[in-house]
């Protein structure tokens, strides 16, 4: 409203600058200097204000897009597993498809003293209806439902109202896993320099660099198919009845503040 008030009585006095064809001379060239500076000033502040826009407009977008990002990338580590397995494709389609569990979701509370985020606490318990083994993931809401990034953890122990987590990170940590490429199997687990490491059981299995992992479902604690993440390395071992990999998590630990805990009735 000010630039709007200045810019009336500037219109009105440029309009005396000249009288009767008579130039005023120096006053009317003050009065055309304000009235560049009084327009520039508010051409930039329009800007400004638009570009602000822009930029909260970009920012929505860029969420949306790593959503969606996400989702397809869901959809192809599902599709791989399906083509892989050359037995019951349509027996497996249907599983996946009708898959799903009751979760609760979480907010990180407290970190460990760890410089590798192996361990945790989060804002839910018992009375949410937590327990011991429960399986944590990384995962993000769209349109289509909850699309999982990528394994977290498993829950260690649980109050009324919180629970404390252990990691991939962490060295006994310990998850049987599955390649979708291969459909060769293994076991990874963290390591005390924040590393996540394994080995195939299959000392001759064909890995490459960048398979996909997910959990096998051995044991009792994890189900089946959780993303886990990629292989970086094939290190070559004096040990010829396994081969030893290194594995880039799907899950960015750093950066972890909310996780969903997937309730599952074993």
């Amino acid at each position: 409203m000010l630039t709007i008030f200045v810019l009336i009585v500037l219109i009105g006095l440029s309009s005396i600058g000249r009288i009767n064809d008579v130039d005023l001379g120096f006053f009317g060239s003050v009065v055309a200097g304000f009235q560049k500076l009084v327009f520039n000033t508010g051409q930039t502040v329009t800007s400004s204000f638009y570009s602000v826009q822009e930029i909260v407009r970009m920012r929505e977008e860029n969420i949306m897009l790593t959503d969606n990002v996400h989702e397809l990338q869901e959809q192809v580590r599902i599709l791989e597993n399906i083509v892989n397995k050359s037995e019951a494709l349509e027996t497996e389609y249907e599983m996946k498809k009708n898959l799903s569990y009751d979760y609760v979701v979480g907010q990180v509370i407290a970190m460990d003293d760890s410089n590798w985020f192996s361990r945790f606490t989060i804002d839910k318990g018992e009375q949410d209806g937590l327990k011991k083994n429960d399986i944590v993931i990384h995962a993000v809401k769209t349109d289509k439902g909850v699309v999982q990034i990528g394994l977290v953890g498993v829950i260690t122990e649980t109050s009324s109202n919180w629970s404390k987590v252990i990691t991939l990170l962490d060295e006994s940590c310990k998850v049987s896993f599955r390649d979708i490429n291969t459909d060769e199997s293994g076991i990874v687990q963290g390591s005390n320099d924040g590393t996540i490491t394994g080995y195939f059981f299959n000392s001759k299995a064909e890995v490459n660099k960048d398979d996909n992992l997910v959990t096998s479902g051995i044991g009792e604690v994890y189900i089946p198919d959780i993303y886990i993440g990629k292989v970086r390395d094939v290190v070559p071992t004096t040990d010829v009845s396994t081969q030893k990999i290194v594995v880039d998590s799907a899950v960015e630990f750093t950066k972890l503040n909310r996780v969903f805990v997937l309730k599952v009735n074993r």
